[in-house]
């Protein structure tokens, strides 16, 4: 294989710069065509802005929601110390 000059390595390259910036026009045409917005000139972007929540409940426990918890754990605990001796 013959070696190239750089020259033409460079004419080549340039060719297909040409070529890849005419596909990247015509898919910023598309894109522009489909999202009519994106194309108007110092226009703002639309942006949603999504509320982050905090992990956990979403919404405070009523009193007797925290009565059986309650009572639920003393029983759980209840059963612990009971069987504090015995291994599983």
């Amino acid at each position: 294989m013959a070696k190239m000059a750089s020259v033409e390595l460079r004419q080549l390259a340039l060719v297909g710069a040409r070529a890849r910036l005419q596909e990247l026009q015509g898919e910023i045409a598309a894109l522009v065509k489909a999202f009519p917005e994106i194309g108007r000139a110092g226009a703002r972007p639309v942006v949603t802005t999504i509320k982050r929540r905090k992990p956990g409940r979403k919404t405070p426990m009523t009193a007797a929601e925290r009565k059986e918890v309650s009572e639920r754990m003393k029983r759980y605990w209840a059963g612990r110390r009971a069987g504090k001796g015995v291994k599983k």
